[in-house]
């Protein structure tokens, strides 16, 4: 029994570690500290609180039919965890000196999420499954492979706008960007919800069973799309890095080589760039030997 809880806890965990090794890899210019990781991740295992609390508050409204399932998929669920979450990481990261680019805001908010869907994730795996290790395994598997990406992509997306509000150009580029940190989360993660809660459907005849079925494959779809919608702004806020290097431009070289040292040089240089001794005058005559009629 004890082996079995042992990989149920490492089941919940594992995702997280392995989106964590992805977030380092993408963040290849210049990698977050370990510190300011640690700090992030903290304050999203902290948003649990608030989301809870909230959560709490708002299951005291009720709103029957499919109008009440939109209701705590979109209101209940998602905008109140990504309100939590991006408070959270706002509050403990937003005024550090290590967050110093765009691509800094998806670790930072990618890896807040990645802190709410771990402890998240240990709640539903050792509380939420009863002391039955079976549906504690089943948690940590279905979990492991939806819930958690989620948490960690929406994160992602939420901190590569926060980044371009962090550095807009314009009071209009700002809000328009903080806007989106947070409507897109919502939105994904609200249709995400919706899937999920048919898959929850108690399996009783053909036709809950369809539902139980295509509730699960919708969430699987609902992660690729996650995916497709995240990794376009990957690759704009590694281009859009104030870290990446950038290659020198290259330039023609001069059809000869400095009379002093022999180096080559640049096309219309005045000067060697190895020894300093000028070159202007050679590479004329050069120039005009090669246009005068008959020359070599």
């Amino acid at each position: 029994m004890a082996v079995l809880w042992l990989v149920a806890l490492i089941l919940a965990l594992a995702p997280g570690a392995a989106l964590l090794w992805y977030i380092r890899r993408m963040d290849k210019y210049e990698p977050e500290p370990w510190n300011m990781i640690g700090l992030a991740f903290f304050a999203g295992c902290l948003s649990v609180i608030p989301a809870l609390i909230i959560e709490t508050a708002l299951s005291g409204v009720h709103i029957g039919g499919f109008l009440g399932t939109v209701f705590i998929a979109f209101v209940v669920a998602a905008a109140t965890e990504e309100a939590s979450k991006g408070a959270l990481t706002y509050g403990f990261m937003w005024q550090k000196p290590a967050f110093n680019e765009i691509m800094d805001g998806v670790v930072y908010f990618g890896v807040g999420h990645m802190g709410f869907a771990v402890t998240e994730n240990l709640k539903y795996v050792f509380i939420e499954s009863g002391g039955n290790v079976v549906q504690g395994l089943m948690n940590a598997f279905v979990r492991s492979t939806t819930a958690v990406p989620l948490h960690v992509i929406v994160g992602m997306i939420m901190g590569y706008h926060m980044g371009m509000a962090r550095y807009a150009r314009t009071p209009q580029e700002r809000i328009k960007n903080y806007l989106q940190a947070f409507a897109w989360p919502v939105l994904l993660h609200g249709f995400y919800d919706l899937a999920a809660f048919s898959r929850n459907a108690k399996v009783q005849d053909v036709s809950s069973l369809m539902e139980v079925g295509f509730g699960s494959a919708l969430m699987y779809a609902a992660v690729v799309a996650l995916w497709l919608v995240l990794l376009p702004r990957i690759k704009q806020a590694q281009e859009l890095s104030f870290f990446k290097p950038h290659e020198a431009p290259t330039m023609p070289v001069a059809p000869t080589g400095c009379p002093n040292c022999g180096s080559a040089y640049p096309l219309g240089a005045n000067y060697c760039q190895n020894c300093a001794a000028p070159v202007a005058q050679q590479q004329q005559q050069q120039v005009y030997y090669q246009q005068a009629p008959g020359g070599q």
